[in-house]
């Protein structure tokens, strides 16, 4: 009954050490499974980015060849009717907003700060480059509304045709749905702090996270490497690889984070994990029930000897 009872605490002893195992060696698959899957969407989203970039490019030159067009645009010294000029081509590229500027770089007229003019744009490669004869694009940062745009400038005759979309909650949604993965946008104000401007994930619970790992973020800044931060999301520990959003010129203004939940990466593993932790459970319990069973008790007295005396 010893034999039995120390057996079967072996064998619960075995199946502890297992479930643990298991239990590691599960975590460290999963997320290097998770690493690799993110490496692969990170990849698909910036060309995601890249293909909305290049169409709205294509409007814009399309749209910048109508020499009506460019008449009104540059050759009005009415402001309120180049504003509105500006603001049918906004509509018609489907752009957040739309900006125009002169062949020395000058701004005429911004759909989103319709006040503001004579404003020297050309030192700015996006613009610089439309100036050169050139289409480009990249990340645009305005630091008033603390937003985040994907911007294209393409040549307009004699100035410069900037149109953008926005880095948002939309646009997350949208990336959401063709990667099938948690993704977050974000700002880099000028001190590198990064901020949340479009999210499929609670910003409450994902901006404290970014802030945690601001240093790392601030990496992303002189590294064209990624870098993985981690989050926590009600019951769910997120893993998410972080890559850069660059302007024209190089700069990090922002930055892409694709997020994948351990636990559901996990989800395959987790019936393995129950029945082991239900089998170690009933090796104990029958350890603990042959034990108080079948162990040998010490006897209550010492037997009595019998008196000897004399004949």
């Amino acid at each position: 009954m010893k034999i039995s009872a120390a057996a079967t605490l072996s064998i619960a002893v075995v199946l502890g050490v297992t479930l643990g195992l298991a239990t590691v060696q599960a975590n460290r698959a999963a997320d290097a499974s998770i690493r690799r899957e993110l490496a692969d969407v990170r990849r698909g989203v910036h060309a995601l980015l890249a293909g909305r970039a290049a169409t709205l490019a294509g409007m814009g030159r399309v749209t910048a060849q109508v020499p009506e067009l460019r008449e009104r645009l540059l050759k009005n010294d009415d402001h309120a009717a180049v504003l509105d000029q500006a603001q049918r081509c906004r509509e018609l590229l489907g752009a957040a907003w739309v900006l125009v500027t002169n062949e020395h770089g000058i701004l005429v007229a911004r759909t989103d700060y319709p006040e503001e003019v004579d404003v020297d744009l050309s030192r700015g490669a996006l613009v610089a480059g439309a100036l050169s004869g050139e289409s480009s694009s990249g990340a645009w940062l305005d630091d008033r509304l603390h937003g985040l745009f994907m911007a294209v400038a393409v040549p307009l005759g004699a100035g410069a045709l900037v149109a953008s979309y926005a880095m948002d909650d939309s646009l997350a949604r949208e990336i959401e749905r063709a990667t099938t993965t948690d993704v977050v946008l974000f700002a880099l104000d000028t001190l590198d702090r990064p901020s949340v401007v479009g999210s499929t994930l609670p910003r409450e619970a994902v901006g404290p996270a970014l802030a945690a790992d601001t240093a790392a973020l601030r990496r992303l800044v002189g590294d064209s490497s990624d870098v993985e931060v981690s989050a926590v999301v009600g019951d769910e520990h997120l893993i998410g690889l972080a890559s850069p959003i660059r302007s024209a010129g190089g700069d990090a203004f922002g930055g892409v984070i694709v997020f994948r939940s351990r636990e559901r990466e996990l989800a395959a593993f987790a019936w393995l994990r129950r029945t082991l932790a239900v089998a170690f459970a009933l090796a104990v319990g029958l350890a603990v029930v042959s034990g108080l069973l079948f162990f040998p008790r010490e006897p209550l007295h010492n037997p009595v000897r019998g008196a000897g005396g004399r004949g």
